[in-house]
């Protein structure tokens, strides 16, 4: 089996999720406070000004957040399309998936694996390599024996008969 999660550990890339993002108004010197998530899981952070175009820098503007822990990276350019795109593949990981048990309390548990299972997808990966990456995150990441093999095909169908909107490699909405 090709190791397809060694390579990604290693990549902070792969542990960012994208989160809603609002404007509150002036943080520390430097820094906008934004008010990021939704719901009860919902965290305020000052971000830096250089991160956000002027346009977005003003109280109650609304933009989608790349975010690494509670630290803000960078503006997602397909904005809300990859809000879209995680809530469609976050029914499929937490509701036939879900290997630690937790996503009825953490619904947002796996979705640092999300960009990384859009990158499969989006290259027409077969099943069994999507599989085999969800089994690769089970061993390494979380240290886990694993989950059946067929129990992960059936996980990786799922994903794969989700009706992505297209995203360009620069992460925007594809005009169609």
């Amino acid at each position: 089996m090709p190791d397809l999660i060694s390579p990604i550990i290693g990549h902070t890339m792969a542990f960012e999720r994208r989160l809603e993002a609002v404007v509150m108004g002036p943080g520390k010197p430097g820094q906008v406070r934004v008010t990021l998530g939704r719901g009860e899981r919902k965290f305020v952070a000052d971000v830096p000004f250089d991160l956000l175009q002027p346009a977005l820098r003003v109280p109650n503007s609304e933009f989608v957040a790349v975010v690494s822990g509670r630290d803000v990276v960078r503006v997602e350019q397909a904005g809300r399309i990859w809000l879209m795109i995680q809530d469609q593949m976050r029914v499929v990981l937490n509701g036939d998936w879900d290997p630690i048990g937790v996503a009825d309390i953490v619904d947002d548990e796996y979705d640092m694996y999300i960009e990384q299972i859009h990158s499969l997808l989006v290259t027409n990966s077969t099943e069994q390599t999507i599989a085999n990456y969800l089994l690769g995150i089970e061993h390494r990441r979380m240290g886990l024996i694993g989950t059946p093999m067929s129990q992960l095909l059936h996980v990786a169908a799922n994903l794969r008969s989700i009706q992505l909107p297209p995203v360009d490699n620069s992460g925007s909405p594809m005009q169609k």
